[in-house]
């Protein structure tokens, strides 16, 4: 064998993984279709700035699965890892017009009176404070292992169990929709529980010196400092089998590889209805594959700016009419967008100044939309973030020098390939909905030997990018345990 283990994609879901066993002594190659590691959150740097392909800060920001990852690797936690006193604010336009502002921590611990504030900040009275302190000591206190019924009740459902003003209401479906990017009737209790408990504990707003992709390179250089191999600008055209066993990969190039396991971190059903011949699983494990459902990707634009504007690294704006259940997307989907949609934006360089030259300014503005590359609600999602962007903060339009979509094709060209109908741009991947998380959530071992998943798609638990390093993690154990 060529290698022990060959990794097929840099996300962060694949560099962890890859690092991790580089580390312990294992032979790897890592491999990726794109320039530089990070996946769906690559860095990308041109012209004096650092950006990534959408608005992005992680959570939970203290203490967090990229401290561990940053520590394996022997960086300097003080001076990666971003954590802002303020990290940004919350805007809730109430009926009438007016606007509620809330600023949030990257560092609850050291500030919990910017957590404490946000009630009073959006008008809460004594009345909406109970069922608000019932619902967080519920979430805080609950054994989601033990109340297995919480993998199959919907966070909009088991929410409103609470009775919680609408406006707080808002505040969560508008988060934990972000967070998991699906509509909150199809999240399940189990999943956001576990999520919104390390958020309330240990706040968002994390971000990355050199990027938010820079921990991912630093993750994939570790594989060559530790004897390893990793091919940038490489795709892989097919996982080998012989004798009912993945023994490697070969590349569009026409290389092969050949290691005693493979790893994948290109998608369920990328790899297991494109990259692998379908013959080599079980035909009801295909079609389970077939039918899985992608999170929604997330759409907007790009600015540029002749000089800087925005004074918060990130912004959440957001009304009662703001959040989606499956109804809501479905009418936006169809063209009825409401009349103050969701929007998400942030400002790299107010996170790391050396993100933009002197006197510049760039920044992401977008909102949730369908992960399918060929849907017409993609330009309608672009449309509507700059509606809203330029209605609340009407003086950037008179200072973008240049603006730059990006879309659900955006996301699939950078990550996965679109194998099924309605996929490929999803900006997590499969979505944690009811049916795909906790037990249900694909295995990391495949039914084909040899061949593993990692990153969000299988293994992890939790927000995003902070998924797929808990997965890295998680596969790089049963991988190591699996070659002995």
């Amino acid at each position: 064998m060529d290698y022990d283990v060959i990794v097929a994609g840099a996300g962060y879901g694949g560099v962890t993984c890859a690092a991790l066993l580089a580390i312990e002594g294992k032979r790897v190659l890592l491999v990726d279709k794109n320039p530089s590691a990070g996946g769906k959150v690559m860095t990308v740097r041109r012209g004096g700035y650092g950006y990534e392909l959408w608005p992005i800060a992680g959570g939970p920001s203290e203490d967090s699965l990229f401290h561990k990852l940053a520590e394996v690797l022997g960086e300097d936690l003080d001076d990666l890892i971003i954590q802002p006193d303020i990290a940004g604010e919350y805007r809730y336009i109430r009926a009438d017009g007016s606007v509620a502002i809330a600023e949030f921590s990257a560092r609850p611990s050291l500030h919990p009176e910017v957590a404490a504030g946000l009630p009073e900040a959006f008008g809460a009275t004594d009345e909406d404070m109970g069922p608000l302190m019932d619902f967080v000591n519920y979430v805080l206190t609950v054994d989601v292992d033990a109340h297995k019924e919480l993998e199959t009740e919907d966070l909009l459902s088991g929410t409103r169990r609470f009775g919680m003003a609408p406006y707080l209401e808002a505040y969560l479906f508008v988060s934990l929709g972000l967070a998991f990017a699906a509509p909150i009737d199809r999240i399940p209790m189990s999943e956001a529980i576990l999520t919104f408990r390390e958020m309330a504990l240990a706040g968002g707003g994390r971000y990355g010196r050199g990027g938010y992709g820079r921990l991912a390179e630093l993750a994939a250089a570790k594989v060559t400092a530790c004897g390893g191999t990793v091919l940038m600008n490489t795709r892989v055209e097919q996982v080998l089998v012989e004798d009912g066993r993945a023994v490697g990969i070969r590349t569009t190039a026409g290389d092969t590889y050949r290691a005693r396991c493979v790893i994948s971190n290109a998608g369920i059903q990328p790899t297991v209805l494109k990259l692998t011949d379908a013959g080599a699983f079980p035909p009801a494990y295909v079609e389970t594959v077939r039918e899985l459902e992608p999170s929604l990707s997330f759409v907007g634009n790009r600015y540029w700016l002749d000089e800087p504007v925005l004074t918060q690294p990130m912004l959440m704006q957001f009304s009662d009419e703001s959040w989606w259940d499956e109804e809501r997307y479905r009418r936006a989907e169809a063209g009825e967008w409401p009349a103050h949609p969701f929007l998400f934006f942030a400002v790299p360089s107010l996170f790391d100044p050396d993100l933009a030259p002197e006197g510049g300014q760039m920044f992401m503005a977008g909102t949730l939309c369908s992960p399918d590359p060929k849907s017409p609600m993609n330009q309608a999602a672009v449309e509507a973030v700059e509606r809203e962007l330029f209605a609340t903060f009407p003086e950037i339009e008179g200072h973008a020098v240049r603006k730059q979509a990006y879309t659900a094709l955006h996301a699939a060209n950078a990550s996965r390939d679109q194998v099924v109908p309605g996929q490929g741009g999803e900006c997590i991947g499969i979505a944690q909905v009811i049916g795909q998380c906790g037990s249900t959530k694909p295995d990391p071992r495949t039914p084909l030997p040899g061949l593993y998943l990692v990153g969000c798609d299988a293994g992890g638990v939790g927000c995003g990018t902070h998924q797929a390093v808990d997965s890295g993690f998680k596969v790089a154990g049963i991988v190591a345990a699996d070659l002995g």
